[in-house]
């Protein structure tokens, strides 16, 4: 939830929002959060403030691995694409129990297409990558190319270096 900018913040005269304006404000607030009372947390699924899972990315000398929330999704409507230095999760979360006897009364449970592209921190081999998915999480791991991993590189002390 952001800030809602208070308009000129003057003691009384021009400029100084009536209480019929400061209602209004106080109005908005809350049914924006009677609408979406967790914010961001329930947008995971409907593309909204970044949408998509959560994500973990940690790296080692060899590999990029990447733990991603999917609970309550199917594995087979789970697609894990790399391209580049990128790597794509998309999918849709279904539902699963049709409702044609009563109305929802209160719904948080999203259901729907997600997509989450992150820029990884190195190169990866496209053809050296796996993904597995457990009990909502899937974890998709990279190889590094060779020359990603680096070369140390030592450091001389007494010497100076030649001049032509």
């Amino acid at each position: 939830m952001g800030m809602i900018p208070w308009k000129n913040k003057t003691s009384e005269g021009a400029g100084a929002p009536s209480l019929a304006e400061f209602r209004s404000e106080v109005n908005k607030l809350f049914d924006s959060f009677l609408r979406e009372p967790f914010g961001a947390l329930s947008d995971a699924f409907n593309g909204r403030n970044g949408g998509g899972p959560a994500l973990d990315v940690s790296q080692t000398d060899t590999t990029v691995t990447v733990h991603a929330e999917l609970p309550g999704i199917d594995p087979k409507e789970i697609d894990v694409t790399v391209t580049g230095d990128r790597l794509t999760i998309a999918g849709e979360k279904k539902e699963t129990i049709e409702r044609k006897d009563h109305d929802v009364f209160h719904r948080e449970v999203k259901y729907g297409s997600f997509s989450r592209t992150i820029q990884l921190p190195t190169t990866v081999d496209p053809r050296e990558v796996s993904a597995d998915y457990a009990n909502g999480m899937l974890t998709v791991t990279l190889k590094k190319t060779p020359n990603a991993a680096g070369r140390k590189i030592p450091v001389s002390t007494g010497s100076t270096p030649n001049s032509p």
